[in-house]
């Protein structure tokens, strides 16, 4: 029974456990549009483009669960004053740009995408700045044929 017990327990975790490995080697592409939005996203964050951003980017509410807390946001003025802090932040650590890598994990339906994305922040002189792969997740809302992001979830700190 024990040996039976344990024979079945070994190759659960090993079928998980190539799942899993098979999940990390696929190449995932979302919809064309979903990556021109990403694209605009990076340029308009990267050139600290605030209005660009609370305008025609950031959804409300605006959620953002961070490591430590989550802070929601329900007007355009505390979006955009996180948003100047964070670029100031930036600004003070010399951070330069960043560029996507690629997409890790994508879902979509009616209403909601959840897409993860992999990218290097560099600093003004094209060094990399901190982990060369960082993460974060985005909910989008679609809305009247838009997508705007209305939840963010980093995976490292935002302002360094």
């Amino acid at each position: 029974m024990k040996h039976s017990l344990f024979l079945l327990l070994s190759c659960i975790i090993t079928t998980s456990c190539d799942i899993s490995k098979d999940q990390k080697e696929q190449n995932i592409i979302p919809p064309k549009r979903v990556v021109k939005f990403f694209e605009n996203y990076n340029k308009q964050w990267s050139n600290g483009n605030v209005e660009t951003i609370v305008n025609d980017i950031y959804d409300l509410p605006m959620s953002l669960y961070a490591q430590d807390s989550i802070h929601t946001w329900k007007s355009d003025d505390q979006v955009r004053g996180f948003l100047s802090s964070t670029f100031n932040n930036l600004e003070l650590n010399n951070y330069g740009f960043s560029v996507i890598n690629k997409w890790e994990n994508y879902r979509e339906d009616k209403k909601y995408i959840i897409i993860e994305m992999n990218f290097t922040r560099f600093f003004k002189d094209s060094t990399i700045m901190g982990d060369k792969f960082r993460k974060a997740t985005y909910i989008l809302r679609k809305s009247e044929g838009n997508l705007k992001i209305s939840a963010l979830i980093p995976h490292s700190t935002i302002e360094q």
